[in-house]
């Protein structure tokens, strides 16, 4: 597996979406998932900007991960851990070889440059309100994730997401080594 992570718009569907098809393997996005998978009340929620717990996300995501079989196979994750909690329960899902993982790709682009492209792809939840709670999360739970994660001795790689896709595809294959 190779975890896609990075604030909303520095180009992580993008980027997840293409490592998956230079690789062959799924594209799995945790936000599409969960889409699919929750019932009218949390779906709203999550046009609000507000995050889904993780007492339903993790029996979705396990479910979707040994669909995938992630023991032995190549995913691209997008979109997840996202709490800290999400982060020890994969940590422990690579420990007991449930999940194979390769690396963890940080995706980092400016605010105003997340902001300016989130509004223009014109999804119900990226209002400006949903954009600055996105922020706030950001700073509240990813950063520490990823320093949980460097002291579980998971590989990442700090990606600048700020070019066009094909540059910031190139920059992923370089520090992967493909």
């Amino acid at each position: 597996m190779i975890i896609i992570i990075g604030i909303a718009g520095a180009g992580k569907s993008t980027q997840g979406q293409l490592l998956a098809q230079r690789l062959s393997c799924p594209w799995l996005s945790v936000g599409q998932l969960l889409r699919q998978n929750m019932d009218e009340a949390h779906k709203q929620r999550m046009l609000a900007g507000e995050m889904v717990e993780d007492e339903q996300l993790i029996p979705i995501l396990n479910a979707e991960l040994k669909r995938l079989g992630a023991d032995k196979n190549e995913i691209i994750l997008d979109g997840s851990p996202r709490t800290r909690r999400q982060a020890e329960w994969l940590a422990g899902k690579v420990k007991s070889g449930e999940v194979k993982m390769t690396a963890v790709v940080h995706l980092s682009a400016s605010k105003q440059t997340v902001k300016d492209r989130l509004l223009k792809r014109g999804r119900p939840d990226d209002t400006e309100a949903a954009i600055d709670q996105r922020f706030l999360e950001y700073d509240r739970t990813i950063v520490p994730i990823l320093d949980y994660l460097r002291t579980q001795d998971f590989k990442i790689y700090d990606i600048d997401g700020t070019g066009p896709a094909e540059k910031d595809a190139e920059l992923i294959k370089q520090a992967l080594g493909f």
